[in-house]
């Protein structure tokens, strides 16, 4: 499996100031096979999404359904799969609402009677709890602990979610800074907190010295010259923010105002071209780190990881304009996911046969996008391996950072190493891409 099963925790953390977030939890449910072959047809098979396309952040969620049409639009383009096409026929918005999510996940499965749910993206996925108990094979970004409610439910990189466990990214991070004076800053909410505990964790496991912790700053951030203050007396080198994008900016511009240089600073969120466009100055030296290999390597390496290099061609082709993103990565990747489940499973469609087709694929990477997911596990475990690749901002691009060898991933061990330093695994394991 890849970087899914902790890294999860950590891109939670970016829909953290929609303040409708429900609580984390994994509830045993009952499961229904009712509704089986729902939505299949002699020529097509109708398939639903569920995103937030309004809401306070729709920028982070609504792409979903943009990269998953891309590539259902591709099939369908080369005549679909066995002679049906894939018919994204119902897009619902949840409005970033937990009761709207509920009651628009029961619309498309007892209205609109989806074979399945493609493209899913949303702060709060309160409805991942009745597409689990009916079966819905459901596809999406992994961003909610509703993921891990069963087998049927597919997240971006696997659906495995751990928030406790140390979170080796970081440490490395600030091993390779030689950081002696971390700080670590979150929301006063659940989820903002859940995502940085695991950089705690990590760093009082691997001995990262933590000089100053404010895991209560109220959301969205709107002044942080008192932390600020506080990080510059203790002589703080390394910040890692849980907070999204106006937080992680705020907290650069106020270190810049109050003359505090030459500070590490690792972000949660804000990977995106149009951030850069609109924030360089804060965002300069700033690192990311993905579970997917940044989108910069079409442009850098050309052919070397092949769906990164698809994935943007058809988005020029069927959405033209869109920019690359984690969201609609996101939709491309879960498409990708269900059409290979729906290729193996041939013309004698239902939702059993698909999900048991793809919980047999042990190493999807959708042809180099990803480290590899081992289905047969990914719904319950984290392991062998989590994969990750850096970014870091400088001038007026990202760039891939640290890599092993060959690839841009840096992978990690599981369970932890033992002891510091962290050191990644080399060379990388068979079927990180590039293989």
């Amino acid at each position: 499996m890849g970087a899914g099963g902790r890294l999860s925790g950590w891109v939670l953390t970016c829909v953290a100031v929609a303040g409708s977030l429900t609580a984390c939890g994994n509830a045993a449910q009952q499961v229904t096979h009712s509704g089986n072959t729902d939505g299949v047809f002699a020529h097509r098979v109708v398939l639903g999404a569920l995103a937030s396309e309004t809401g306070p952040l729709p920028a982070d969620f609504a792409p979903v359904v943009t990269g998953a049409q891309a590539y259902l639009d591709m099939v369908n383009a080369a005549g679909g799969v066995d002679g049906r096409r894939l018919d994204l026929a119902y897009t619902l918005d949840d409005q970033s609402s937990p009761s709207v999510d509920a009651s628009q996940a029961r619309t498309l499965v007892e209205q609109d009677h989806v074979f399945a749910v493609v493209a899913v993206a949303t702060p709060s996925f309160s409805g991942g709890t009745f597409l689990a108990e009916n079966s819905v094979p459901t596809f999406g970004l992994n961003v909610n602990a509703q993921w891990m409610a069963g087998p049927t439910m597919f997240g971006s990189n696997g659906s495995f979610l751990d928030f406790a466990s140390p979170q080796l990214q970081a440490v490395y991070l600030a091993e390779q800074h030689h950081v002696h004076a971390a700080a670590v800053l979150a929301y006063n909410i659940s989820q903002s907190r859940l995502g940085c505990q695991g950089v705690l964790n990590g760093f009082h496991r691997y001995g990262v010295p933590v000089a100053f912790e404010d895991l209560s700053i109220p959301a969205p951030a709107s002044d942080l010259h008192a932390d600020v203050s506080r990080m510059k007396r203790a002589g703080v080198d390394m910040v890692v923010s849980c907070m999204d994008l106006s937080g992680n900016v705020l907290v650069s511009q106020t270190m810049r105002q109050q003359a505090v240089t030459g500070v590490v600073q690792l972000w949660n969120d804000g990977y995106d071209e149009s951030a850069l466009t609109q924030y360089g100055r804060a965002m300069q030296g700033a690192y990311f780190f993905q579970p997917n290999a940044p989108f910069e390597v079409t442009s850098l390496w050309p052919g070397r990881y092949p769906g990164m290099d698809l994935f943007q061609n058809m988005l020029r082709r069927y959405a033209p304009g869109t920019r690359p993103s984690q969201a609609a990565l996101a939709g491309w990747t879960g498409a990708d996911l269900f059409v290979t489940g729906l290729r193996a499973v041939g013309r004698g469609v239902t939702r059993q046969r698909l999900v048991a087709a793809i919980n047999k694929i042990t190493s999807f990477t959708a042809d180099g996008i990803l480290a590899p997911v081992d289905w047969s596990s990914a719904h319950t475990s984290a392991g062998p391996i989590n994969c990750s690749a850096y970014v870091q901002v400088r001038g007026a691009r990202f760039v891939p950072a640290y890599g092993t060898g060959s690839s841009v991933f840096v992978c990690f061990p599981v369970p932890d190493p033992p002891s510091a330093p962290i050191r990644p695994v080399t060379p990388v394991p068979a079927g990180v891409p590039p293989t």
